[in-house]
Protein backbone atom coordinates (compact mmCIF):
# COMPACT_ATOMS: atom_id res chain seq x y z
CA UNK A 1 0.00 0.00 0.00
CA UNK A 2 0.88 3.30 -1.04
CA UNK A 3 -0.27 6.43 0.65
CA UNK A 4 0.53 9.72 0.00
CA UNK A 5 -0.42 12.95 2.36
CA UNK A 6 -1.72 16.18 0.06
CA UNK A 7 -1.83 19.47 1.54
CA UNK A 8 -4.40 21.63 0.35
CA UNK A 9 -6.23 22.23 -3.52
CA UNK A 10 -2.54 23.09 -4.37
CA UNK A 11 -1.09 19.21 -3.32
CA UNK A 12 -4.25 17.92 -4.15
CA UNK A 13 -5.42 18.82 -7.47
CA UNK A 14 -2.09 18.44 -9.85
CA UNK A 15 -1.86 15.01 -8.30
CA UNK A 16 -5.52 14.24 -8.83
CA UNK A 17 -5.28 15.40 -12.71
CA UNK A 18 -2.21 13.48 -13.50
CA UNK A 19 -4.20 9.98 -12.72
CA UNK A 20 -7.69 11.25 -13.91
CA UNK A 21 -5.76 11.62 -17.25
CA UNK A 22 -4.88 8.24 -16.74
CA UNK A 23 -7.60 6.53 -16.51
CA UNK A 24 -8.76 4.01 -18.50
CA UNK A 25 -11.98 1.92 -17.34
CA UNK A 26 -13.54 3.96 -14.61
CA UNK A 27 -13.82 7.04 -13.01
CA UNK A 28 -15.86 7.82 -9.80
CA UNK A 29 -16.28 10.65 -7.77
CA UNK A 30 -18.30 12.31 -5.11
CA UNK A 31 -18.60 14.98 -2.99
CA UNK A 32 -20.64 17.57 -1.15
CA UNK A 33 -20.29 20.46 -3.14
CA UNK A 34 -19.84 20.72 -6.89
CA UNK A 35 -19.41 24.29 -8.20
CA UNK A 36 -18.91 26.00 -11.69
CA UNK A 37 -16.10 27.59 -10.83
CA UNK A 38 -12.40 26.71 -11.47
CA UNK A 39 -12.24 23.97 -9.15
CA UNK A 40 -15.21 22.33 -10.35
CA UNK A 41 -14.77 22.81 -13.78
CA UNK A 42 -11.55 21.55 -13.79
CA UNK A 43 -12.86 18.45 -12.87
CA UNK A 44 -15.74 18.51 -15.35
CA UNK A 45 -13.31 18.60 -17.94
CA UNK A 46 -11.57 15.67 -16.64
CA UNK A 47 -14.87 13.63 -16.90
CA UNK A 48 -15.66 14.70 -20.46
CA UNK A 49 -12.31 14.34 -21.40
CA UNK A 50 -11.85 10.71 -20.13
CA UNK A 51 -12.22 7.67 -22.35
CA UNK A 52 -13.09 5.87 -19.29
CA UNK A 53 -16.36 3.98 -19.96
CA UNK A 54 -17.29 4.39 -16.20
CA UNK A 55 -17.53 7.92 -15.77
CA UNK A 56 -20.07 8.78 -12.68
CA UNK A 57 -20.46 11.87 -10.31
CA UNK A 58 -22.16 11.85 -6.60
CA UNK A 59 -22.94 15.40 -5.14
CA UNK A 60 -25.38 16.12 -1.99
CA UNK A 61 -27.95 18.24 -2.46
CA UNK A 62 -26.05 20.61 -0.15
CA UNK A 63 -24.86 22.03 -3.30
CA UNK A 64 -28.63 22.73 -4.30
CA UNK A 65 -28.71 25.41 -1.35
CA UNK A 66 -25.06 26.68 -0.86
CA UNK A 67 -22.94 28.07 -3.43
CA UNK A 68 -19.41 29.72 -2.41
CA UNK A 69 -20.22 29.18 1.15
CA UNK A 70 -23.36 31.30 0.87
CA UNK A 71 -27.40 30.19 1.11
CA UNK A 72 -28.75 31.24 -2.14
CA UNK A 73 -32.00 31.64 -1.02
CA UNK A 74 -30.89 34.29 1.52
CA UNK A 75 -32.85 37.87 0.72
CA UNK A 76 -29.15 39.64 1.43
CA UNK A 77 -27.99 37.57 -1.78
CA UNK A 78 -30.91 38.47 -3.62
CA UNK A 79 -29.56 40.87 -5.94
CA UNK A 80 -25.81 38.79 -5.76
CA UNK A 81 -25.50 38.87 -9.55
CA UNK A 82 -21.92 36.99 -8.83
CA UNK A 83 -23.97 34.11 -6.93
CA UNK A 84 -26.51 34.03 -9.34
CA UNK A 85 -23.93 33.27 -12.22
CA UNK A 86 -22.25 30.41 -10.63
CA UNK A 87 -25.87 28.73 -9.56
CA UNK A 88 -27.03 28.90 -13.28
CA UNK A 89 -23.54 27.97 -14.74
CA UNK A 90 -23.53 24.80 -12.09
CA UNK A 91 -26.54 23.91 -13.20
CA UNK A 92 -26.00 24.07 -17.13
CA UNK A 93 -22.47 22.07 -15.93
CA UNK A 94 -24.15 19.35 -14.66
CA UNK A 95 -26.23 19.56 -17.39
CA UNK A 96 -23.53 19.00 -19.98
CA UNK A 97 -22.20 16.19 -17.88
CA UNK A 98 -25.03 14.35 -18.25
CA UNK A 99 -25.64 15.16 -22.09
CA UNK A 100 -21.85 13.93 -22.66
CA UNK A 101 -23.08 10.16 -20.84
CA UNK A 102 -21.58 11.17 -17.31
CA UNK A 103 -23.94 9.90 -14.84
CA UNK A 104 -24.85 12.66 -12.18
CA UNK A 105 -27.10 11.98 -8.89
CA UNK A 106 -27.83 14.08 -5.83
CA UNK A 107 -28.10 12.59 -2.30
CA UNK A 108 -30.04 13.76 0.85
CA UNK A 109 -32.85 16.27 -0.04
CA UNK A 110 -32.82 19.21 2.80
CA UNK A 111 -36.70 18.21 3.16
CA UNK A 112 -39.39 20.97 4.93
CA UNK A 113 -38.59 23.76 5.99
CA UNK A 114 -34.82 22.61 5.68
CA UNK A 115 -35.05 20.23 8.79
CA UNK A 116 -33.10 17.87 6.87
CA UNK A 117 -30.44 20.28 6.08
CA UNK A 118 -27.62 19.00 8.94
CA UNK A 119 -28.11 15.37 7.75
CA UNK A 120 -26.04 15.83 4.79
CA UNK A 121 -23.95 12.66 2.77
CA UNK A 122 -20.56 14.28 3.50
CA UNK A 123 -18.00 12.21 2.07
CA UNK A 124 -15.24 13.15 -0.49
CA UNK A 125 -13.99 10.17 -2.80
CA UNK A 126 -12.30 9.73 -6.30
CA UNK A 127 -11.76 6.01 -7.05
CA UNK A 128 -10.29 5.44 -10.83
CA UNK A 129 -9.84 2.24 -12.21
CA UNK A 130 -10.16 0.48 -9.41
CA UNK A 131 -6.38 0.89 -8.15
CA UNK A 132 -6.10 4.54 -6.79
CA UNK A 133 -8.50 6.33 -4.10
CA UNK A 134 -8.48 9.80 -2.62
CA UNK A 135 -10.47 10.67 0.69
CA UNK A 136 -10.42 13.48 2.69
CA UNK A 137 -11.97 16.91 3.31
CA UNK A 138 -11.76 18.46 0.13
CA UNK A 139 -14.65 19.54 -1.92
CA UNK A 140 -14.66 20.81 -5.74
CA UNK A 141 -15.05 24.26 -5.57
CA UNK A 142 -12.96 27.41 -5.11
CA UNK A 143 -13.44 27.75 -1.49
CA UNK A 144 -12.41 24.91 -0.39
CA UNK A 145 -9.15 24.74 -2.63
CA UNK A 146 -8.49 27.95 -0.78
CA UNK A 147 -8.91 26.52 2.24
CA UNK A 148 -6.10 24.50 4.31
CA UNK A 149 -7.07 21.16 4.19
CA UNK A 150 -5.99 17.46 3.19
CA UNK A 151 -6.66 14.69 0.93
CA UNK A 152 -5.00 11.00 1.38
CA UNK A 153 -4.18 9.26 -2.22
CA UNK A 154 -4.20 5.21 -1.32
CA UNK A 155 -2.21 3.02 -3.87
CA UNK A 156 -4.48 -0.07 -2.81
CA UNK A 157 -6.40 -2.50 -4.74
CA UNK A 158 -8.22 -4.03 -2.08
CA UNK A 159 -9.08 -0.73 -0.40
CA UNK A 160 -9.96 0.74 -4.01
CA UNK A 161 -12.54 -1.89 -4.17
CA UNK A 162 -13.85 -1.51 -0.87
CA UNK A 163 -14.71 2.56 -1.49
CA UNK A 164 -15.86 1.50 -5.39
CA UNK A 165 -18.48 -0.56 -3.63
CA UNK A 166 -19.51 1.88 -1.18
CA UNK A 167 -19.73 4.49 -4.25
CA UNK A 168 -21.78 1.65 -5.82
CA UNK A 169 -24.71 1.74 -2.78
CA UNK A 170 -24.51 5.45 -2.69
CA UNK A 171 -25.13 5.23 -6.08
CA UNK A 172 -28.22 2.85 -5.71
CA UNK A 173 -29.65 5.13 -2.81
CA UNK A 174 -28.65 3.04 -0.09
CA UNK A 175 -26.38 4.63 3.37
CA UNK A 176 -24.00 1.52 4.03
CA UNK A 177 -22.16 1.43 7.53
CA UNK A 178 -19.36 -0.62 7.51
CA UNK A 179 -15.74 -1.22 8.46
CA UNK A 180 -12.38 -2.59 6.94
CA UNK A 181 -8.91 -3.16 7.88
CA UNK A 182 -5.99 -2.94 5.72
CA UNK A 183 -2.13 -2.69 6.14
CA UNK A 184 -1.80 0.05 7.91
CA UNK A 185 -5.10 1.88 7.91
CA UNK A 186 -8.89 1.28 9.60
CA UNK A 187 -11.46 2.52 7.04
CA UNK A 188 -14.85 2.99 8.57
CA UNK A 189 -17.70 4.74 6.31
CA UNK A 190 -20.59 6.11 8.50
CA UNK A 191 -23.84 5.55 7.60
CA UNK A 192 -25.90 8.47 9.30
CA UNK A 193 -27.56 6.41 11.32
CA UNK A 194 -25.32 4.29 13.52
CA UNK A 195 -22.59 6.93 13.78
CA UNK A 196 -22.54 7.00 17.52
CA UNK A 197 -21.18 3.55 17.49
CA UNK A 198 -18.65 3.19 15.15
CA UNK A 199 -17.44 6.86 16.27
CA UNK A 200 -17.13 5.35 19.80
CA UNK A 201 -13.67 4.06 18.99
CA UNK A 202 -12.14 7.63 18.61
CA UNK A 203 -13.88 9.07 21.27
CA UNK A 204 -12.57 6.03 23.32
CA UNK A 205 -8.49 6.62 22.22
CA UNK A 206 -8.86 10.52 23.04
CA UNK A 207 -10.43 9.18 26.40
CA UNK A 208 -7.23 6.85 26.83
CA UNK A 209 -4.92 9.40 25.95
CA UNK A 210 -1.83 9.41 28.03
CA UNK A 211 -0.31 12.13 26.96
CA UNK A 212 -0.81 14.91 24.30
CA UNK A 213 -3.57 15.17 21.39
CA UNK A 214 -3.18 17.39 18.74
CA UNK A 215 -6.59 18.65 16.45
CA UNK A 216 -6.84 20.63 13.80
CA UNK A 217 -10.36 21.50 13.03
CA UNK A 218 -12.99 24.45 12.50
CA UNK A 219 -16.01 22.51 14.36
CA UNK A 220 -15.08 21.10 17.34
CA UNK A 221 -18.33 20.49 19.37
CA UNK A 222 -19.96 17.87 21.27
CA UNK A 223 -19.40 15.40 22.55
CA UNK A 224 -15.76 15.29 21.33
CA UNK A 225 -15.24 19.04 22.49
CA UNK A 226 -16.09 17.66 26.35
CA UNK A 227 -14.34 14.13 26.05
CA UNK A 228 -10.89 16.39 25.10
CA UNK A 229 -11.97 18.69 27.63
CA UNK A 230 -12.09 15.98 30.37
CA UNK A 231 -8.55 14.87 29.18
CA UNK A 232 -6.85 18.28 29.65
CA UNK A 233 -8.19 18.24 33.10
CA UNK A 234 -6.48 14.83 34.01
CA UNK A 235 -3.29 16.37 32.71
CA UNK A 236 -2.84 15.42 29.04
CA UNK A 237 -1.51 18.14 27.24
CA UNK A 238 -4.53 19.23 24.43
CA UNK A 239 -3.47 21.23 22.03
CA UNK A 240 -6.21 22.78 19.47
CA UNK A 241 -5.64 24.61 16.48
CA UNK A 242 -9.07 26.83 15.13
CA UNK A 243 -9.32 29.18 12.16
CA UNK A 244 -8.81 32.99 13.12
CA UNK A 245 -11.75 33.65 10.62
CA UNK A 246 -13.90 30.41 11.12
CA UNK A 247 -17.13 30.52 8.85
CA UNK A 248 -19.30 29.12 11.74
CA UNK A 249 -19.75 31.39 14.65
CA UNK A 250 -21.56 29.17 16.82
CA UNK A 251 -18.66 26.25 16.94
CA UNK A 252 -16.32 29.25 16.99
CA UNK A 253 -17.87 30.31 20.63
CA UNK A 254 -18.37 26.55 21.67
CA UNK A 255 -14.42 25.62 21.51
CA UNK A 256 -13.53 28.80 22.96
CA UNK A 257 -15.83 28.05 25.77
CA UNK A 258 -14.62 24.67 25.94
CA UNK A 259 -10.92 26.12 26.33
CA UNK A 260 -11.92 28.85 28.48
CA UNK A 261 -13.18 26.22 30.84
CA UNK A 262 -10.32 23.87 30.62
CA UNK A 263 -6.49 24.08 30.88
CA UNK A 264 -6.46 22.89 26.70
CA UNK A 265 -3.89 24.80 24.33
CA UNK A 266 -6.26 26.97 21.50
CA UNK A 267 -4.38 28.40 18.77
CA UNK A 268 -5.92 29.77 15.70
CA UNK A 269 -4.97 29.59 12.22
CA UNK A 270 -4.40 32.70 10.79
CA UNK A 271 -5.45 34.47 7.61
CA UNK A 272 -7.57 31.65 5.64
CA UNK A 273 -9.75 29.15 7.07
CA UNK A 274 -8.58 25.66 8.21
CA UNK A 275 -11.04 23.64 7.12
CA UNK A 276 -8.77 20.37 8.14
CA UNK A 277 -10.45 17.12 10.12
CA UNK A 278 -7.49 15.63 12.41
CA UNK A 279 -6.48 14.32 15.53
CA UNK A 280 -2.91 12.76 16.51
CA UNK A 281 -3.19 11.40 19.81
CA UNK A 282 0.11 10.18 21.81
CA UNK A 283 1.87 10.62 18.66
CA UNK A 284 0.91 7.56 17.41
CA UNK A 285 -2.80 7.58 16.58
CA UNK A 286 -4.24 9.29 13.72
CA UNK A 287 -7.37 9.61 12.86
CA UNK A 288 -8.42 11.15 9.48
CA UNK A 289 -11.51 11.60 6.64
CA UNK A 290 -14.26 13.93 5.63
CA UNK A 291 -16.20 13.68 9.57
CA UNK A 292 -15.73 16.71 11.17
CA UNK A 293 -15.40 16.27 15.29
CA UNK A 294 -18.85 17.60 15.81
CA UNK A 295 -22.65 16.19 16.83
CA UNK A 296 -23.40 16.09 13.13
CA UNK A 297 -20.92 13.82 12.19
CA UNK A 298 -21.51 11.88 15.21
CA UNK A 299 -25.22 11.76 14.25
CA UNK A 300 -26.43 12.29 10.91
CA UNK A 301 -23.77 12.22 8.34
CA UNK A 302 -22.07 10.27 5.40
CA UNK A 303 -18.29 10.05 6.55
CA UNK A 304 -15.78 8.67 5.85
CA UNK A 305 -13.08 7.82 8.90
CA UNK A 306 -9.34 6.66 8.44
CA UNK A 307 -7.54 5.41 11.69
CA UNK A 308 -3.63 5.04 11.52
CA UNK A 309 -1.02 4.24 13.55
CA UNK A 310 1.13 3.98 10.97
CA UNK A 311 4.69 5.44 11.41
CA UNK A 312 5.50 6.59 8.31
CA UNK A 313 1.73 8.46 7.41
CA UNK A 314 2.27 9.67 11.51
CA UNK A 315 5.62 11.13 10.35
CA UNK A 316 3.95 12.49 7.14
CA UNK A 317 1.63 14.02 9.19
CA UNK A 318 3.73 15.65 11.98
CA UNK A 319 6.09 17.06 8.60
CA UNK A 320 3.69 18.61 6.42
CA UNK A 321 0.14 19.21 8.61
CA UNK A 322 1.40 19.82 12.81
CA UNK A 323 4.68 21.53 12.68
CA UNK A 324 3.86 23.95 10.27
CA UNK A 325 0.56 24.97 11.27
CA UNK A 326 1.96 25.14 14.98
CA UNK A 327 4.63 27.25 13.23
CA UNK A 328 2.22 29.84 11.71
CA UNK A 329 -0.70 29.58 14.42
CA UNK A 330 -0.56 32.06 17.99
CA UNK A 331 -1.80 30.62 21.17
CA UNK A 332 -4.51 33.06 22.88
CA UNK A 333 -6.56 33.17 26.06
CA UNK A 334 -10.05 32.90 25.21
CA UNK A 335 -12.26 35.83 25.88
CA UNK A 336 -15.67 34.28 26.14
CA UNK A 337 -17.77 35.31 29.44
CA UNK A 338 -20.23 32.40 31.01
CA UNK A 339 -23.38 33.35 29.70
CA UNK A 340 -21.92 33.28 25.43
CA UNK A 341 -20.54 29.95 26.43
CA UNK A 342 -23.87 28.49 28.32
CA UNK A 343 -25.67 29.98 25.10
CA UNK A 344 -24.02 28.49 22.45
CA UNK A 345 -24.16 25.23 24.45
CA UNK A 346 -28.18 25.59 24.32
CA UNK A 347 -28.11 26.57 20.71
CA UNK A 348 -26.07 23.24 19.85
CA UNK A 349 -28.23 21.46 22.22
CA UNK A 350 -31.27 23.30 20.66
CA UNK A 351 -30.24 22.23 16.86
CA UNK A 352 -29.24 18.42 17.48
CA UNK A 353 -32.81 18.04 18.84
CA UNK A 354 -34.46 19.45 16.10
CA UNK A 355 -32.13 17.11 13.44
CA UNK A 356 -32.93 13.91 15.55
CA UNK A 357 -36.71 14.73 15.24
CA UNK A 358 -36.41 15.50 11.80
CA UNK A 359 -34.27 12.39 11.27
CA UNK A 360 -37.49 10.21 13.40
CA UNK A 361 -34.99 9.65 16.27
CA UNK A 362 -35.14 10.26 19.91
CA UNK A 363 -33.32 12.62 21.81
CA UNK A 364 -30.33 11.76 24.71
CA UNK A 365 -26.93 13.73 25.51
CA UNK A 366 -24.30 13.38 23.14
CA UNK A 367 -21.82 14.01 25.71
CA UNK A 368 -20.18 11.98 27.82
Amino acid sequence: MKIELLVDGAGFWPRLAQDLGGARRQILVQALTFEADAAGLGLARALLDSSAADRRLVIDEFTHHVISDKFVYHPKHAFDRALRAEVRRTRETVAELRAAGVGVRFTNPAGWFYTRMPIRNHKKLVAIDGRVAYVGGINFSDHNFAWHDLMLRIEDEGLARFLVEDFDWTWRGVDQATARRFAGLDVHVLGGRRNEQQLALVLDRLAAAERRIFIESPYLAPPFSEVVRQASRRGVEVVVVTPERNNWRLCRDHIHWKAATSSMELRLYPERMTHMKAMLIDDRHLVLGSANYELWSYRFQQEYVVLSDDAELVGQFKERIELPDLAVSRRVEPRIGRLAGRVADFRLEWLERITLAASGRDWEPSGR
